[in-house]
């Protein structure tokens, strides 16, 4: 099994983020659940990580990132399981996960366009899981969840693409007057355990 871990968080290096916690107990569990498993992980903010950004050159010289493009591209169509791990912010998602699927939301590669519209290339076997942690509750409080964008956002580009499905696991309320953040971050690594169990082969 093939398994692609994608951190979007800008502080990627402090522990303490709620997201880093996450994906170091995603990968632990892993390790537990599936040691056979390859994991491939893609730290956006990492200045390692090569991530062409749309720019005048790319679109009109789009030569110049096509390497780059179709090694996300490759690496994305093999993974069995994808999890996007992603600190919300100003309700949608962060720059470098805009510049990511720039760069794997390319026509003819994933999508193409036809007479009646857009349809996906991928074959639909990749399930995805969306981890978000945010200051407040976009699930139940009502002042919130119409700006519940990113998880919108994120569920059209995967459709568009041909991944008809994908589950989000939310550690949300974190910065409320009041809240239990150590309890929040534990019942959002509880969901993330139990949805492993369930998805590993």
């Amino acid at each position: 099994m093939k398994i692609l871990v994608i951190n979007a968080h800008p502080d990627f290096t402090n522990p303490t983020r709620t997201i880093n916690q996450l994906q170091a107990h995603a990968l632990t569990t892993i390790r537990q659940l599936a040691p056979h498993a390859t994991v491939a992980q893609v730290t956006l903010y990492d200045p390692q990580t090569d991530l062409p950004r749309v720019t005048a050159t790319s679109l009109n010289q789009p030569e110049t990132v096509v390497a780059q493009q179709n090694r996300l591209i490759d690496q994305w169509q093999a993974a069995d399981l994808i999890m996007i791990m992603m600190p919300l912010h100003n309700f949608n998602v962060v720059s470098k996960l805009k510049d990511y699927i720039d760069n794997i939301f390319i026509a003819n590669k994933t999508f193409k366009y036809t007479a009646t519209g857009s349809i996906g290339l991928l074959d639909g076997h990749q399930k995805v899981v969306y981890v978000q942690s945010s200051g407040s509750d976009y699930e139940h409080d009502l002042r919130y969840v119409t700006a519940d964008i990113a998880p919108y956002y994120l569920r059209t580009i995967l459709n568009l693409m041909g991944i008809p499905k994908m589950t989000v696991i939310r550690a949300q309320g974190l910065d409320l007057t009041g809240a239990d953040r150590p309890a929040i971050v534990a019942q959002a690594k509880q969901t993330l355990t139990a949805y492993l169990a369930a998805n590993l082969e």
